[in-house]
């Protein structure tokens, strides 16, 4: 036995409330994300975590996935909680806001929803860098970043 290994300690309980997200948005559930098992996939869970996260750094950096752009964010780590089944055909609300700020780097966090119940929360840290190596969050983006922290709903 090795202490080599990194989990995710459970996610807190006001993360499962979609109110704790400043962006909220709605995405139908494709036949195709579906697994032999009839539930949606993992990776199907994972690919709405990440629309809801690219929509909202789209809205707080709006140039972060134009072609002109000379920094780019990338991700350095991604913790995600299953937390129960979803099914096709369904709607799954999606909640994303930002956990934590750091120098070069912030915690986008995500929650996925249906019928009001959280089905799965996703922590992503992204780094912000230049063409040599991380670079710090500017001071307008990190004013973006802190109207868009966590709030308790």
């Amino acid at each position: 036995m090795t202490d080599w290994t990194t989990t995710a300690a459970r996610p807190h309980p006001m993360r499962l409330r979609l109110q704790s997200y400043p962006f909220i948005d709605e995405i139908a559930v494709r036949y195709g994300d579906m697994d032999a098992n009839a539930h949606l996939n993992n990776l199907a869970l994972e690919s709405l975590h990440e629309n809801a996260r690219a929509t909202m750094n789209r809205t707080l950096l709006p140039h972060a996935y134009s072609g002109e752009r000379r920094i780019r964010l990338v991700t350095s780590q991604n913790a995600v909680h299953f937390l129960a089944e979803a099914f096709w055909p369904g709607m799954i609300q999606t909640g994303a806001g930002i956990g934590r700020i750091g120098r070069t780097s912030y915690l986008a966090s995500t929650g996925l929803f249906v019928d009001g119940s959280c089905i799965g929360v996703c922590d992503t840290v992204l780094v912000m860098l230049g063409d040599d190596g991380p670079l710090p969050l500017p001071e307008e983006f990190r004013a973006a970043l802190q109207g868009a922290l966590l709030r308790e709903g």
